[in-house]
Parts: structure tokens; C-alpha cells; sequence
């Protein structure tokens, strides 16, 4: 079955291969008769392996247990809340985000046609002007304006509420705070690579700003801060992960962004304006979609491949056969398919048992009338849930009350719950052990003190419509909650328990926010997935003998200029035993 780019009748180029670190052999015959694809999994690192596999010839199937697609980036219609010709009010497993320092997602999406657009459904992109980190009690709420300063604008709206909120906020900054933070911000921004993998991956973010001791607003600020943007504990997440992520969005800020402003979201559902268009572009490639199959175990052979893939279908027991299998399942399934034969075979898929994950949900409220607070991505700092809510249906390009649900629901607010461990101000649990009900009434009890300002109430009671929970939360058999989605955790020194793309296992291979990613971004998002489902693809390229054009092409980020400099004189300085110049 020759590709696109006549895969078949290449001659066994290794370039894909010493890409990707591997050593260089020259493919037989029957590796380069291989084609046969086995996807296990359907979020976006699946989705991304499909697309590239496809486009280059394979003949590939994706399996997943759901009915839906997009993995924890799908959007979930809610059956039953629609009338008069609209559509059913979309829930969400949480709201999405698209930074302007993603490059290969951004690649993806220009490649998906979306009615007749240009950009394909890139350009369902729509800017979030600002990002706030909103106070209680008066303490100040600090607006971040998202576009670059060469095209920032301040709407007389908005522009007293960002001078408000700089007003409010520069008394608590303390002169000796500021000169640290800028300190360690530029330690980082400026380590090299080996000193980001051996010293700042093993220390806690928390610890490397001194935060002990300092200010109220030093340690919400720069510690609660990444725990609400990431879905991080900053008492445990590494100073490589946390840096990265704060470097990229400052430099995002400042203009410096390689696809655009810092903060966009789509303008309508997630499913409807990005997945949904891509499963039909790949089927108009030839990927062959299969639901209702939960993938349970791998069977190795004798000869140290993966001979086939067993899952668990309404019908009975199901075996998926494939030449290649891309296990693009996320972290707390993915190991469970480790027998005792591919532990043995390849050790750094036992140590994934190491990992951790976190909860990491989102709950939706439609309001009976417009959103009153600010057209921004929010942050309530001080919610005992870490909240970070945003009017999503303000963005959309249809109206909301004329295409989906009753007519009576006007408005989409779409919260993130970050933190499930904290109790909460009404009940006193924290929100694992709530009901679902309890959810619902905790959150918008701490969205209301987070948003209320001067007096002015942003959410009166009444103007709830209905509110929807991420339906990976489930009730327990035994009382409280269980997930059925949970969210990778970037702890210290959990890269050293992560895997590559390319396993020792030579045709399984990996993808998932999860695995390593190296180019771009690496802290879990739809952007890791994306780069991992790339380099899962380049790694069944390389071992079928593909000639190196057809490798996967691999985006980096954006930094600022002259800092390969600091970076290469930094390198000097870690080889030779030496602190960062800054570290004093």
C-alpha cells in the first residue's frame, strides 16, 4: 500500500531513526511492508500519531473506550437540554486554553479544513484580552493585558480596572521581594539545558523563590499562581516545570509568542470547532474510528513485539491486531497494559508506576443573563479550590440562547477546580468528598466572595440556569467521588520516571502529555500531547525504514535574543561544578 509520499518504496534512509536518538540500521523488506497502525487512545496525542501516520501512507485504526473523541479536550453535550431546533447545551471536562507559545499544536490545527477557512480551524481562534488574578477583600485584582505591547489596546472600560488594580497591588510589593523574584526569573530564563534536567528538575518551585517567610501577596502570587494556570502543586512541582511554564508566558506577554497573543480560546464548543472537523479530515485520509473499546492489556511475543492489543467491548473480549501500536492513553491507564514481559523489556515503562496524577475538573453554569464581570480568564487567587473561571460564551461566534438549550440559558460560565484536596468555606470538605450538589453550591460560593469588588455583586443568586460537572466524576460505590479522568503531575524528578516516545519494545510507541517532550513546551496540555504524538509518528517512520523527508516535522519555541549566550556560558559554568552566576 504505497503513502502519499511513497513510504513502501524507500530504501531504508535512517534519518527519522538518529532524529530520534536511535541507532541507525537499514529497514528490511518486511519492516517496510508493515503499514498497519493500532492507535490506543483518542485524545489529541492519538489524534496528532493518526493525522501524521496518515498523511504518509499508513493504514491506521483508533481505539478508544468512549463514544467521543478529543480525550480531556472534548467537549460533552448534555442530551435532553435542547428545544426548538437549537442544540444540546455543551458541557465541558474544563474550559480550554490555547498559548501563544504552542508551535506544533497551532501546526495541526492549520491543517484541519474548517468550512472553506484559510487557517482551517486555527482560525476559530479567538483572543482572551486579558488575564486577571482576582483578590478577596479588597486586596487588589491585577489585569494582564494577553496581546503584545506593539498592539495592546485598553478599552475605557477595562482601562480603570487595570490602573485600579496596579494601584492596589504595588503597595504589597515589597522592594527586596522584587529584586528576588527578577533574580530567580533570570536563573531560569538563562540555565542551560543540563542544569535544568540535573538541578532545577530536582527542586520544588516553592523552595528555589524562597517563598517561607515572604509576603502574603509574594506567595499567592508566585506560588498559588502556577497551581491555578497549571494544575501544579507548587509544594511539589519541579523549578524546571514551573519556570518553563512562567518564562513562556512572560515572553508571550511581551510579544515574544511564536503563534500569536498569549491567551486565545475557540469561539464555540471545543468538539464542534476543533475535534469533531478533525476525526472528519481523518477520515477522509482513510483512519478507521473505533468506540467502545477499553484497551485492558498488550500481548508480547517471543521475538519482542507487540503482537496484539486486548480490550473489553460490550460484545466480549476483543483482540486488535496492528504491524505498530501507539498507546496513547493517559498515564494511570497506559501502565496498567505493562505485563512482567514489557517491564522486563523495557525498564522505564515499570518506573511509570511512580508517577502521580491529581484531579483537575471543570463544572459549568449556564446564567439566565449575561456574565457581569470582566471579559478575561480569571484567577481566584484566594478560593480554597484554586477557581479559574471564564464566560466562555462571550467568545462564541453564534449566540448562545439562539443555538444550544432551552432559549432561557444565556450564558456559559466555565470553572476549573484545581484543587480538590483543600476543604471548601460552606461545607468544610474538600471537593472529593462533596456530592455533586455540594460542588456545585461550594464553587459559586467561592466564585461570588473571589468576583464580589467594592460591594458590587458579579453573580446574584437566581441567575443560575443549571450547572453541569465533569462527567469523569462520578459518585463512588462506597460514597464520595471517583475520576475517570485524571491529570498528570509534573513533581520533582519526574522526568527521570517518564518516558520516551520510542520505546525499547520496537514496534510500541508512545504518545500522551505524559510522555517526554523536548522541543517547545513540557508540563501537561493539549501542546506536550500534540509534540508526543509527533515524535510517536517519526518513531514508527523511523523503525519502517522511512526516508528522512518524511519525518515529522518538530516546532520550537521563541526566547528572547542573546540568551543561547547566557545559556552557553552557563554550560561552561554547570560542567565545571559551578552555580548558576546568579545563584548566590
Amino acid at each position: 500500500m504505497p503513502g502519499r509520499r511513497q513510504l513502501l518504496a524507500l530504501g531504508g534512509s535512517m534519518a527519522a531513526a538518529g532524529a530520534l536518538g536511535l541507532r541507525p540500521s537499514r529497514a528490511t523488506a518486511a519492516q517496510r511492508a508493515r503499514t498497519k497502525v493500532a492507535v490506543l487512545g483518542g485524545g489529541i496525542g492519538g489524534l496528532t500519531a493518526a493525522h501524521e501516520l496518515a498523511e504518509r501512507g499508513f493504514d491506521v485504526t483508533v481505539y478508544d473506550r468512549r463514544a467521543e473523541w478529543g480525550g480531556k479536550a472534548r467537549s460533552v453535550p448534555v442530551s435532553g437540554t435542547a428545544s426548538g431546533g437549537r442544540r444540546d447545551l455543551p458541557g465541558e471536562h474544563g474550559h480550554r486554553g490555547f498559548f501563544g507559545f504552542y508551535t506544533n499544536l497551532p501546526d495541526t490545527m492549520r491543517r484541519i479544513p474548517f468550512e472553506g477557512q484559510a487557517h482551517g480551524v486555527w482560525d476559530n481562534l479567538t483572543t482572551v484580552p486579558y488575564f486577571a488574578f482576582n483578590r478577596e477583600n479588597g486586596k487588589g485584582d491585577l489585569f494582564l493585558p494577553t496581546l503584545p505591547p506593539s498592539t495592546r489596546t485598553l478599552d475605557p472600560v477595562t482601562l480603570p480596572a487595570v490602573l485600579e488594580g496596579l494601584l492596589r497591588v504595588m503597595p504589597q510589593l515589597l522592594p527586596r521581594e522584587v529584586v528576588l523574584l527578577a533574580r530567580k526569573l533570570a536563573i531560569v530564563m538563562t540555565s542551560c539545558d543540563e542544569r535544568q534536567f540535573g538541578q532545577w528538575e530536582h527542586l520544588n518551585w516553592l523552595k528555589f523563590i524562597e517563598a517561607a517567610g515572604k509576603s502574603d501577596f509574594y506567595q499567592v502570587m508566585w506560588g498559588g499562581s502556577a497551581k491555578v494556570i497549571q494544575a501544579l502543586r507548587p509544594e511539589t512541582a519541579s523549578t524546571r516545570t514551573c519556570g518553563q511554564g512562567i518564562s513562556k508566558i512572560l515572553y508571550s506577554i511581551l510579544g515574544m509568542g511564536p503563534d500569536g497573543p498569549f491567551d486565545r480560546i475557540l469561539d464555540g464548543p471545543t468538539s464542534e470547532r476543533f475535534i469533531d472537523p478533525w476525526v472528519r479530515h481523518l477520515t477522509s485520509l482513510g483512519v478507521r474510528f473505533v468506540t467502545g473499546h477499553l484497551v485492558e492489556s498488550l500481548e508480547l511475543g517471543s521475538g519482542g513485539r507487540v503482537t496484539a492489543a486486548h480490550a473489553r467491548t460490550a460484545a466480549g473480549p476483543a483482540r486488535i491486531d496492528a504491524d505498530w501500536f501507539v498507546a496513547a492513553l493517559p498515564v494511570d491507564r497506559v501502565r496498567q497494559l505493562w505485563s512482567d514481559g514489557i517491564r522486563r523489556a523495557d525498564p522505564r515503562l515499570a518506573a511509570m508506576d511512580k508517577l502521580r496524577t491529581a484531579w483537575c475538573q471543570g463544572i459549568v453554569f449556564w446564567l439566565k443573563e449575561r456574565f457581569r464581570g470582566p471579559l478575561a480568564h480569571l484567577s481566584l487567587m484566594d478560593s480554597p479550590w484554586a477557581l479559574c473561571p471564564v464566560a466562555q460564551s462571550r467568545f462564541w461566534s453564534e449566540p448562545f440562547a439562539g443555538t444550544w438549550g432551552d432559549g432561557v440559558a444565556a450564558e456559559s460560565l466555565s470553572v476549573v477546580i484545581s484543587d480538590w484536596e483543600t476543604p471548601g468555606r460552606i461545607h468544610g470538605k474538600p471537593a472529593r468528598q462533596c456530592t455533586p450538589k455540594e460542588i456545585a453550591e461550594e464553587v459559586w460560593a467561592q466564585m461570588k466572595a473571589g468576583l464580589e469588588d467594592n460591594g458590587d455583586v458579579v453573580l446574584p443568586d437566581g441567575i443560575v440556569h443549571s450547572w453541569f460537572l465533569d462527567p469523569a466524576v462520578t459518585r463512588a460505590a462506597g460514597g464520595g467521588l471517583t475520576n475517570d479522568d485524571e491529570y498528570f503531575l509534573n513533581d520533582v524528578s519526574s522526568w527521570e520516571l517518564r518516558s520516551e516516545a520510542v520505546t525499547a519494545i520496537p514496534n510500541l510507541f508512545l504518545a500522551g502529555d505524559h510522555v517526554r517532550a523536548h522541543s517547545n513546551t513540557d508540563f501537561t496540555c493539549m501542546e506536550t500531547a500534540n509534540e508526543t504524538g509527533r515524535r510517536a509518528a517519526n518513531g514508527v517512520l523511523a523503525a519502517a525504514g522511512a526516508d528522512g523527508a518524511d519525518e515529522v516535522r518538530l516546532f520550537n519555541g521563541a526566547e528572547p535574543p542573546g540568551f543561547d549566550v547566557l545559556k552557553a556560558t552557563d554550560r561552561t559554568r554547570y560542567r565545571l561544578g559551578l552555580p548558576h552566576v546568579l545563584d548566590f
